[in-house]
Formats: structure tokens, C-alpha cells, sequence
């Protein structure tokens, strides 16, 4: 059943468990994300809320970038709320979180269809999300040209590697029949394009094509071909996942 086991109660959890946190979820309302109309530190969020089956307000601050830099202003969005002015943000009744882990973690475990997972499970996903954050970090230092298109290589040549080894034969990580965090964060990586294809394309170190980490490629194919997930995609205003501002990507990527 993949790197966590399967679920007690492939279902969910206890009733009660269920039933209070539907009650905290109605009496919030749908949760509010900010972040850049790009992938980035905001997309995995996006994608927990629709794959988990949690309404939200996806406040794409559009156009991400301006004359060259992030269009200005963004900073107030944080600020209002007694945070520091960085996205992603999350307003969720009187909640407000900053800093991309939390936000992701916590929507992660009020999303209905999550309510079953294991500890071990939950896990799994936070090791494969903190991955992913660590490549984010990575790739957006070449494009913000903090390293050099050389150094990037050796750097996916450590992680990428070990997350194609945790990857399942068939299927999604933990064997169920829908994609967890692991699976979306892994579609991130494999197909988000800001920073992370943008930047492996520039390094010429792209994996998108799905040839180098063919398992890695089949957890992405699967977690964007899932119903949910194909939907948000879909009807994505601003077509984040693959948002490609500066036309660094090559013809087919986003076919």
C-alpha cells in the first residue's frame, strides 16, 4: 500500500471526528488562499483544497510579475493582517497563516477526503511536501539568479532521485484511490512550471517530458488525471500549474 500503509478506515475517520470538523469548516466558510498567479509556494495548496474536496476562494494576485519583478502591492495583503507581507496567505474564519508549510499542512488536515489518513500517512506526505519545498527553494534561486544554470543539475541529480525511489510500482503513494499531498506535490515538481520546470528547463535539466523518472511521471499523470484535480485544472482562471510568464518553456509542455 505504498510508503504509508493503508488507512484504518479508508473511509475517513471516527463520526465524531467528521462531524466536528464539518462544523468547524461551516462555521469558517471556505477558506481564502493568496498567492501569485503562478505554481510556485501556492499551487500545492490549491491543489490539497480541490483534490481533499475543501471549498476555497483561490485569490490569485494577477499579474504575478511586472517589468520584470513581482507586480507591487501584495505586501499590504499580509500586512492587513498582522503578518509580514509575503505570500502564499490563508484567511480561514479567524485563522490567518503565512508560510507555505503551515498553510498546506493545515489545509491538508480539514480536507474532507483526508480525514482518514494515518499518522504514518500524514507523514509520508509532509516528507514528500518538505521535498518539494526544498526543490522550490532550489530552482527559484536560479531564476532569481542567485546560482548559475550549471549548479542547478547536481542539485536535482541528489533529491530527484530519491523521490523517484519512493514512488510505487502503480498507482498513488499510499495505494488509495485518490492523491494525497505526496502525489500533488510530486505533480508539482514533475509539471508545475515556476520556478521548477522553468528553471530545470534553463539548466537543461528539464523532467517534465516524463523519460528520466518514468514513475515520478505516472504519480503525476494519475494525481492531474484525477477527476477533482483534472477539474480545478481545468477551470483554473489563470492556469497556475503551468503559468509560464516569461516563455522560458518549450513547445508541448503544455499540451
Amino acid at each position: 500500500h505504498g510508503a504509508g500503509g493503508a488507512p484504518e478506515n479508508p473511509m475517513g475517520g471516527s463520526k465524531s471526528t467528521m462531524a466536528a470538523g464539518a462544523r468547524a469548516r461551516a462555521a469558517a466558510g471556505p477558506a481564502k488562499l493568496h498567492y501569485f498567479s503562478i505554481c510556485g509556494r501556492g499551487e500545492l495548496a490549491r491543489l490539497i483544497c480541490a483534490a481533499g474536496g475543501l471549498d476555497f476562494e483561490d485569490k490569485a494576485w494577477a499579474p504575478a510579475f511586472e517589468d520584470g519583478g513581482w507586480r507591487q502591492g501584495y505586501q499590504a495583503i499580509g500586512q492587513g493582517l498582522g503578518l509580514p507581507g509575503t505570500m502564499p496567505v490563508l484567511e480561514h474564519g479567524d485563522l490567518k497563516l503565512f508560510q507555505h508549510n503551515a498553510i498546506e499542512s493545515y489545509l491538508a488536515s480539514i480536507a474532507p477526503k483526508y480525514a482518514g489518513l494515518t499518522p504514518a500517512q500524514r507523514a509520508v506526505d509532509l516528507m514528500i511536501m518538505l521535498t518539494k519545498a526544498d526543490i522550490n527553494a532550489q530552482t527559484e534561486s536560479l531564476l532569481f539568479e542567485k546560482i548559475k544554470p550549471e549548479d542547478l543539475p547536481p542539485m536535482m541529480d541528489k533529491v530527484l532521485p530519491v523521490l523517484e525511489g519512493l514512488m510505487p510500482e502503480k498507482g498513488f503513494v499510499h495505494g488509495l484511490g485518490f492523491p494525497t499531498p505526496a502525489d500533488l506535490a510530486v505533480l508539482i515538481v514533475c509539471q508545475g512550471c515556476m520556478p521548477f520546470q522553468a528553471a530545470m528547463t534553463v539548466a537543461g535539466c528539464p523532467i517534465w517530458d516524463g523519460k528520466k523518472y518514468p514513475k515520478m511521471a505516472a504519480v503525476a499523470k494519475a494525481a492531474a488525471e484525477y477527476p477533482a484535480v483534472a477539474d480545478f485544472l481545468a477551470k483554473s482562471e489563470h492556469k497556475t500549474l503551468k503559468a509560464d510568464p516569461f516563455g522560458l518553456m518549450p513547445d508541448g509542455y503544455k499540451a
